[in-house]
């Protein structure tokens, strides 16, 4: 990143855009607080996640940070339900058993939560990185491509549910992506390019 400067409003959904290498996942990394930045702020919700501690980092990503990746990373020997509600688990947790039943039931996982995550489709295993995103409520979801890995109906599946998580509880999304196509359902797009911000732009839907 060089002299990146960016503010993203709640409940905004931005698309980044981006050749390979052009800096769109190290700028995701550094907003989620997986990577440090060398100088400069990173404020979510007031807090600056660039002077906490990395056991720090790890408690504010879990809590306040969704991370949905292209290949899922969900733990192959717990089910789907240990899976979706793992981040409340390592925090010892109740989990609102009401927003759960919501949450799977519109992910189309209510009866999948038995499940280990190699009896799944890719498009099911996503929608349970989905939830557990989600399951805390954060003040931001990451997404790195979470369509890469999907083929044509489920990458649209995926995206509806991104857009109506956006529309229903107001999350915040950061969606990244090389495919203009999905970065044009977005509100906003940010083009970058060597690890600056090219364009900013809004969507007129």
């Amino acid at each position: 990143m060089r002299g990146v400067d960016l503010s993203v409003e709640a409940g905004e959904f931005v698309a980044i855009i981006g050749t390979s290498g052009s800096g769109k996942s190290t700028l995701l990394h550094l907003l989620g607080g997986v990577d440090q930045p060398s100088s400069g702020r990173v404020l979510v919700e007031n807090t600056d996640i660039s002077t906490l501690s990395e056991k720090q980092r790890a408690v504010f990503r879990r809590r306040k940070v969704g991370l949905v990746y292209q290949f899922y990373n969900l733990i192959p020997s717990i089910d789907v339900r240990q899976n979706i509600l793992l981040p409340m688990l390592l925090d010892s947790q109740k989990p609102d058993e009401g927003r759960f039943t919501e949450l799977t039931e519109i992910l189309g996982l209510g009866e999948r939560l038995t499940h280990l995550p190699n009896q799944l489709s890719g498009g099911q295993q996503q929608r349970a990185a989905i939830a557990r995103a989600l399951i805390y409520r954060p003040a931001i979801l990451l997404a790195d491509e979470p369509t890469g890995n999907l083929d044509k109906r489920n990458s649209e599946e995926i995206l509806g549910l991104l857009k109506l998580s956006n529309k229903k509880y107001k999350q915040t999304i950061l969606l990244i992506t090389h495919d203009e196509k999905i970065a044009l359902e977005a509100d906003r797009i940010i083009t970058i390019e060597d690890g600056k911000i090219l364009s900013d732009k809004g969507v007129g839907k």
